[in-house]
């Protein structure tokens, strides 16, 4: 067989790669140590750490060659040894185990999020190219080439999965998973390509649950995407046993819209997603380290795993002698207010999308092209502009829109025994918060009261469940002698 490849330096013995770092500069101790140290690591595994502690050509030498690339000589700097060599990798190893440990928390959070949204839509809409809007738009409609080749790989992880819950699942219900097993099954690669496919509208709800905002104020799902790639390739890396140390990843850091724009703004103080707008940071572990942090207060507010990695690169940093810059981070960092136990992100944005995963939604716009006009004139635009004054319907606002649940709403209109309830709680509530007054209101109609009449499935039925099944006037007369409003509280 022709191998193609001008490769041509000579294999070296454990002896002879000793010699040939002694005659380059580096202190190898005694031979015993250092054929330890290369059988355990590996020369070509080490030269990736050794490589920063080689001599820079002396001006007037080009420091740089034709590609831009900094320029580095054979020869070490006075001082390398391969124990010190050998210490950055130990370093680098701890660093990827605890990185890894902080990316599986994030994971498993993501692999919720996307598949309960997916789920309320239909258990296999993963299956279903139509609802993810994944479909050329061809007579006769085909699925979308990113589509064919997601659900091509997606199928090789769910054929490989072994697990006992995915048996159980495939003996008692068929060979095809439910989404929020499905979930379960995909590499982290194949999740962040199943956000991509997701309606548009659902990717920017998720991206304005961890507060990511394009520059209109809505979600930036693109900016997430994108995060998500990143996360992925950090993830392989450590998978892999790569390098985190002093490297520059190809794959830069997005930075939200919103925060583009808020960067020619002198009245918009700077955040620290700002931080990403620095190229040697966008491209750095520092950058990284921001948006995992950012999204953990998303997901685990009170964790402080990603504070704990950066106390561990700078302690390193003093016993080991490397600069955090190699890292892109900042000397001053454990005084920004990120960095901080107590920091938090706004609440607002999550007990919204958390209220959106648990009832089936219509926009502002979608309501006003499903209501009626009134007897007396009044155009849709201002009747949902009255319910919303006279405080009759349960509304959530997130990133710059209002949705409604859909059971408000028969023929045209709020249902009228439905407003005078919400309207008596939100009044009563008004010097609360309105997200949790909306949200306790959402609560108890979605949830099963053992007073109430069974439902369709014979289980305990709730009041949204009881208002589909019968008139208005059954309803009062079922909720005012069964006492049901007395567990409507805060």
């Amino acid at each position: 067989m022709t191998v193609d490849s001008t490769y041509a330096k000579p294999f070296l013995t454990v002896p002879q790669q000793i010699r040939r770092m002694r005659q380059r500069g580096m202190d190898c101790g005694g031979d015993n140590d250092a054929s330890h140290i290369l059988q355990r690591y590996g020369y070509y595994r080490l030269s990736g750490y050794s490589y920063p502690y080689r001599r820079r050509p002396v001006p007037p030498e080009d420091l740089h060659d034709d590609k831009g690339r900094e320029i580095r000589l054979d020869d070490f700097e006075s001082g390398t040894t391969l124990a010190h060599v050998a210490a950055m990798y130990e370093f680098d190893h701890e660093l990827r185990t605890r990185i890894s440990d902080a990316l599986s928390s994030l994971e498993v959070s993501f692999r919720f999020f996307i598949g309960h949204r997916l789920g309320k839509m239909d258990r296999f809409a993963h299956r279903k190219p139509h609802l993810l809007d994944a479909m050329h738009p061809t007579t006769p409609p085909a699925p979308t080439n990113r589509y064919a080749e997601w659900i091509e790989e997606y199928d090789r992880h769910e054929t490989r999965a072994k697990d006992a819950f995915v048996q159980h699942f495939r003996e008692t219900y068929g060979n095809h998973l439910p989404i929020w097993v499905a979930t379960e099954v995909m590499g982290f690669g194949v999740l962040s390509n199943l956000f991509i496919l997701m309606p548009d509208t659902d990717q920017e709800i998720l991206a304005a649950r961890f507060q990511i905002y394009a520059k209109s104020g809505r979600g930036d799902s693109g900016a997430l995407s994108n995060w998500l790639n990143n996360l992925r390739n950090i993830r392989n890396i450590c998978a892999h046993y790569g390098r985190l140390w002093n490297r520059t990843f190809d794959v830069l850091i997005d930075t939200p819209g919103h925060e583009l724009s808020s960067a020619t703004d002198t009245d918009t103080a700077p955040t620290h997603i700002s931080q990403l707008l620095d190229r040697t940071v966008s491209n750095k572990l520092y950058g990284v380290l921001i948006i995992m942090r950012h999204l953990t207060l998303s997901t685990d507010p009170a964790s402080d795993k990603v504070i704990a990695l950066l106390e561990y690169i700078t302690a390193s940093a003093d016993e080991l002698g490397f600069d955090l810059a190699e890292l892109g981070v900042p000397a001053d960092w454990s005084t920004q207010p990120v960095w901080q136990r107590n920091f938090r992100l706004p609440g607002e944005p999550m007990l919204a999308a958390s209220m959106l995963d648990r009832a089936a939604c219509m926009s502002s716009s979608e309501v006003k092209a499903m209501l009626n006009d009134t007897p007396d004139g009044k155009k849709p635009s201002e009747l949902l502009k009255t319910y919303r004054h006279f405080n009759t319907v349960v509304e959530i606002p997130l990133a710059g829109v209002n949705y409604f649940p859909e059971f408000q709403f028969r023929d045209g209109a709020v249902i009228d025994a439905l407003a005078e309830i919400n309207k008596r709680f939100i009044d009563e509530h008004s010097h609360h918060d309105h997200l949790v007054v909306h949200s306790a209101l959402l609560h108890w109609w979605q949830a099963p009261q053992d007073t109430l009449p069974l439902n369709n499935q014979g289980e305990p039925g709730s009041p949204s469940e009881l208002l589909d099944e019968v008139d208005e006037e059954e309803f009062d007369r079922i909720i005012n002698q069964t006492g049901a409003t007395e567990s409507l509280t805060l």
